[in-house]
């Protein structure tokens, strides 16, 4: 696959860009998306979307929480929570229940058979990111994760 690059003229056509942050963005996302997809095709197999794995993942490590507190945790709609959930609870991962403590709303739980998928999936993906990222030392690593929060923070401003 080629590597994004821009244009000779470039600054011809935006003459207040920056070539090298517009390559950064742009090659930033399609690794994030070629990551996703990759995760995604590992997960098939377990019949659970890489969506549907994270979401597992939170149940397992926070507990049984409300759709939209899990709808805040994965940043997607109410909506795709909620097809999300229909998917994982006809699979027999998670539960809906009422909520003891407002009628009204639900309490989504992860079931002994959700627990061990987590438990396979996150086997299969943690082994995938160490081989991903294992031609970098623990230093470059870390400073790609600071860079990384560098720019979540500067989002997170720009957000409010």
């Amino acid at each position: 696959m080629a590597k994004i690059k821009m244009p000779g003229d470039f600054y011809e056509q935006t003459p207040d860009g920056n070539i090298l942050a517009t390559e950064a963005v742009m090659n930033t996302i399609r690794t994030a998306d070629m990551v996703f997809d990759s995760i995604g095709r590992m997960l098939r197999p377990l019949n659970v979307s890489a969506a549907g794995g994270l979401a597992l993942g939170i149940l397992r490590d926070f507990g049984s929480m409300s759709p939209s507190e899990l709808g805040d945790r994965l940043i997607v709609t109410r909506a795709t929570v909620t097809g999300l959930l229909d998917s994982l609870e006809r699979r027999g991962y998670v539960h809906r229940s009422a909520n003891p403590a407002d009628r009204r709303g639900l309490i989504i739980e992860l079931t002994p058979a959700g627990r061990a998928v987590v438990q396979e999936l996150r086997t299969i993906i943690h082994r995938y990111e160490k081989d991903l990222m294992g031609g970098f030392t623990d230093d470059e690593l870390r400073g790609y994760v600071e860079r990384l929060h560098q720019i979540q923070d500067a989002l997170a401003q720009e957000q409010g």
